[in-house]
């Protein structure tokens, strides 16, 4: 996971400082970041991930399969995210995969602060409401 955001960092900078004209530098950068974490996502569910036992210390059993339901549980939550419509994705991928409070997250979207707890209220309801979908 950190090599997978490594990646993805350095894309994001490559293609957002070969391809930025004028305007607001931080809204260019986390669009790229947003597509580009898109793009991620779409090429992970086609690829066959190795997993540790693949590697040359085979893991206990129990340790595989919690690595493989947590790895799951992951690809579930990106995966529904990604399906969020536009602000409520946006939210979510900012609170999920940055530190930045709900005043950071306002400003880089162009947004309060409310709204901005608001519109995550709203995506976890629906995260919420797909995991109980599936469960039936």
């Amino acid at each position: 996971m950190k090599a997978d955001a490594e990646d993805i960092t350095a894309n994001t900078f490559v293609k957002a400082l070969t391809t930025f004209e004028s305007g607001n530098v931080r809204a260019w950068m986390y669009t790229v970041l947003r597509n580009e974490f898109l793009d991620f996502q779409k090429k992970r569910i086609r690829e066959v991930n190795l997993t540790d036992s693949m590697m040359d210390t085979v893991p206990a059993h129990e340790d595989v399969w919690e690595n493989y339901l947590k790895h799951e549980q992951l690809q579930w939550l990106y995966t529904q995210i990604s399906q969020l419509p536009g602000l409520e994705r946006d939210v979510m991928l900012l609170t999920v995969q940055t530190d930045y409070k709900d005043i950071k997250i306002a400003e880089i979207l162009g947004i309060t602060a409310d709204h901005v707890r608001v519109l995550r209220h709203r995506a976890k309801t629906r995260i919420l409401n797909a995991s109980k979908e599936e469960q039936l």
